[in-house]
């Protein structure tokens, strides 16, 4: 019977106790700095945290309160964040993309109270703010003038807050919604627990200790923007946070700030690569770079490969609801022990990484089945959701949705998410394979497969693709392509050409969107 962690790790620790730690230990390096050149100590953080905190209160919000962020990332979004939840209330990070509905969904879904939000997102907050019934307060950060009844986010900054250093790990203290690749998104919550257990697992095995910063340039609403953020946090080290993701602003980041590492989604490495600005010199100093968030092709790892020659890669692999999970070290990127296209293996011995079939039995070595963690970064619920999470927590593990196998060496390789798995003629396709023997064709820019109605084998493999500028390959070129590299079931048996694939703030493919036209008034679940 395998262990779980529905109780609270050894060790567990609350943001109190983090804050407490960073206004008594000084290290004399910045803990943040931005581009615009500001810089913040820790005790300078520590106490605009607290500050924060306190202002909170003086508004009335009560414990538990949720307060929503909408803001590009800034040192005031990271105080914000973590002053909310010394405060005892809720922090609810807000995806920049979404439309002005998907805000009022998530705001209404969770009755959130306030809202902090930068001049980038004025516009929107406007067009909100009326049929947003539960947001009373809004607290804006920057230099636009705002309506009436906004508060400043200086004005905000109260006496320090009294750290509770005793407060049950157990509280829920962060909410973030699912990125929207299915149906309405899902409120993940955490605890101080479970939240500070995800960084400490990062910490100790994923960021190495530089006192030279981590570029945090994913966004801060993801966890793979506050779970870096976090675990440097938790390491004492030092971070440049800079607003979004554009290709000019890494390079001029790497260039003046002797930046060591940073993580960004393989489709963020393609566009840094592409761009004028890029230099492979550059980024010499760059000791180690992190991707994930969704797949990678393998033109795409060479490329990466050479360009950061000198440059420690390693693959992330994680969720909103359990943290990081696996992490493929330096050594699974070359030689003999080259593992291209796994996910890695279990990020700490404080994770179980299990292949289990539909009623919780755990499968042999190299038997596929459906990814499933014990962690003590688990979620501990979806808000307002106790059927959606007693169907991915069962028996102590987090069920993920993603179909893989383990093999000998504890590594994972993912086949593909449930939802997207393709059955044609009784035979399992899994779109990930599929996907990266076309994506070495020469023509193809991006590539997403799904699966389409067919009469006779129940669904049929789709191609969705990007040619490349200038390029038009036809259906016959591709089908052939492919056949050279897997079996001829898993081949495309249709295609189609598209000049660009709809994509999530993770740049994630939405692969629904793509199948929708072809499953209208059919019995398939696309989402």
């Amino acid at each position: 019977m395998v262990g779980t962690h529905t109780g609270v790790p050894a060790g567990a620790m609350n943001f109190d106790m983090l804050v407490n730690h960073l206004q008594k230990v000084d290290t004399g390096i910045p803990l943040f700095k931005d581009l615009g050149g500001r810089a913040f100590s820790n005790p300078q953080f520590a106490k605009r945290t607290r500050q924060f905190a306190k202002g909170l209160q003086d508004l009335g919000l009560e414990p538990g309160a949720r307060v929503a962020i909408l803001s590009l990332n800034s040192a005031e979004y990271v105080e914000a964040m973590i002053g909310t939840m010394i405060a005892g209330m809720i922090s609810v990070p807000l995806n920049i993309r979404w439309s002005a509905e998907e805000m009022l969904y998530a705001i209404g879904h969770s009755s959130m109270e306030a809202i902090v939000y930068d001049d980038t997102f004025s516009p929107m907050v406007a067009a909100i703010k009326e049929r947003a019934d539960s947001l009373k307060h809004f607290i804006h950060v920057g230099e636009k003038e705002q309506p009436e009844g906004t508060k400043a986010y200086a004005d905000c900054l109260s006496e320090p807050i009294a750290l509770e250093l005793g407060r049950d790990v157990e509280t829920e203290c962060f909410m973030s919604y699912t990125g929207g690749t299915t149906g309405f998104p899902k409120g993940v919550v955490h605890t101080h627990s479970s939240m500070l257990a995800s960084a400490n697992i990062v910490a100790a095995n994923g960021v190495p200790y530089h006192d030279r910063p981590a570029l945090l340039v994913m966004p801060l609403f993801h966890l793979s923007g506050y779970g870096l953020l976090l675990a440097r946090l938790i390491q004492n080290k030092p971070s440049l946070i800079v607003p979004m993701f554009r290709p000019d602003i890494v390079v001029a980041a790497v260039k003046n700030f002797d930046v060591s590492s940073f993580l960004m989604a393989p489709a963020m490495f393609q566009m840094l690569m592409h761009a004028p600005e890029f230099n492979s010199e550059d980024f010499l100093r760059v000791s180690q770079l992190y991707y994930g968030a969704s797949p990678i092709s393998e033109a795409l790892l060479k490329l990466i490969q050479e360009k950061f020659p000198k440059t420690d890669l390693m693959q992330v692999y994680g969720m909103t609801e359990a943290g990081a999970a696996t992490f493929l070290a330096r050594q699974f990127h070359e030689g003999e022990l080259m593992r291209f296209g796994a996910a890695g293996q279990a990020a700490s011995p404080l994770i179980q990484l299990r292949i289990e079939d539909e009623d919780g039995n755990e499968l042999p070595t190299n038997t596929i089945g459906e990814v499933v963690l014990y962690s003590p970064a688990v979620m501990k619920r979806y808000y307002n959701a106790p059927g959606q999470t007693a169907a991915v927590l069962r028996n102590g593990g987090y069920r993920t949705g993603d179909v893989g196998m383990v093999d000998e060496m504890g590594i994972l390789s993912l086949k593909d998410r449930l939802k997207d798995m393709i059955i044609t003629g009784a035979e399992n396709v899994y779109t990930a394979e599929v996907e990266s023997a076309i994506s070495t064709h020469p023509d193809v820019s991006m590539v997403a497969v799904i699966g389409i109605p067919d009469e006779t084998y129940g669904e049929a493999v789709h191609a969705v693709i990007v040619p490349k500028e200038g390029k038009t390959p036809t259906f016959e070129e591709i089908r052939a392509h492919t056949k050279e590299r897997i079996a001829g079931y898993k081949c495309p048996r249709s295609m189609s050409l598209v000049e660009e694939l709809p994509l999530s703030a993770m740049n994630k493919v939405l692969k629904n969107k793509l199948r929708e036209p072809f499953w209208e008034d059919q019995n398939r679940e696309i989402a």
